[in-house]
């Protein structure tokens, strides 16, 4: 059987579905590196490219038929295709083998940044600077070409050892509302993972860079506290704590965050998307000019 997943979404136990194919077209699957709600991700060799290591990710094969899945894949492969930054996972192409429908993209050989912050903030203090410098750079370039993310959270950023970052999960991403879209009020479903989420994506309205603003703000906490800046006992609990409770204050849980870099936190996760700093350049530009972290001695 299934099992909850900690954010409400359903995860499958992949020793209870269906066993995959060896193959899928010219692509031969190695590992399983990542399990989603409703997809998986394995390390795969792209045969008709001399055997070039890619990432596979497809939809679970209890839900390979399902229609909305199927559009999420499609519009993943649109969003990328429109980038083009070294900070953003590529993908190459969307194909069904065997009735499972899937995306052939590049292979990032790094973990997740949720599983290194279970591991341990202190381990990515000297990398810190360079990862969320470089996950700036990419929601810079995704909102320059007219996108939002709405899913930035630890578990969609790689990072390598030295701190080279990948931004990956573009599924949900969405073209930013224009000044059209917020004076006429246009509401869009409140999608997106709750430890993350903007006030105004949780209250379904328009959005733009600024709610990007927010969820990177939410990371960058993570990634110095060693947890999101807000738990609640359900997820009405907690996505009320976004829209109403006061922004904590980072340094009251590593006491080698900065004040700069906690002032800044303040600004980021600001509840009015006018009083957060107004685009991901203005936010790349002051990260580049204090330090989050002061480095201890050991």
């Amino acid at each position: 059987m299934g099992r909850e997943a900690a954010d409400g979404g359903f995860r499958y136990n992949i020793r209870t579905m269906p066993p995959l194919p060896e193959q899928l077209g010219p692509v031969k699957l190695v590992r399983q590196i990542g399990l989603g709600k409703h997809c998986q991700v394995w390390e795969g060799l792209d045969t008709k490219a001399r055997n070039k290591q890619v990432a596979v990710k497809l939809i679970v094969p209890a839900m390979a038929k399902d229609a909305g899945q199927r559009k999420l894949l499609d519009h993943e492969l649109k969003v990328a295709s429109s980038l083009d930054h070294p900070t953003i996972i590529k993908i190459d192409r969307f194909s069904e083998e065997g009735g499972l429908p899937h995306l052939v993209m590049e292979y990032f050989p790094a973990a997740n940044l949720k599983k290194q912050i279970a591991a341990g903030v202190e381990a990515l203090v000297p990398k810190l600077q360079r990862i969320v410098t470089e996950t700036a750079l990419a929601l810079d370039h995704m909102h320059a070409r007219g996108w939002v993310h709405r899913d930035v959270k630890p578990d969609n950023i790689l990072a390598a050892e030295d701190g080279q970052v990948k931004l990956i999960d573009l599924a949900i991403a969405a073209k930013s509302s224009g000044f059209l879209g917020k004076l006429l009020g246009s509401k869009t479903p409140a999608q997106g993972s709750p430890s993350y989420m903007s006030p105004e994506q949780i209250r379904g309205e328009a959005l733009d860079a600024r709610s990007d603003i927010y969820s990177f703000g939410c990371v960058i906490f993570e990634l110095i506290a060693g947890r999101p800046p807000y738990t609640g006992a359900d997820t009405n609990d907690l996505l009320n704590k976004h829209v109403s409770a006061v922004v904590p204050a980072v340094d009251a849980f590593n006491k080698h965050a900065t004040t700069g870099g906690a002032k800044y936190l303040r600004q980021m996760l600001a509840k009015k998307p006018s009083d957060r700093p107004a685009s991901m350049r203005d936010v790349l530009q002051q990260l580049r000019s204090i330090r989050l972290v002061e480095r201890v001695a050991v």
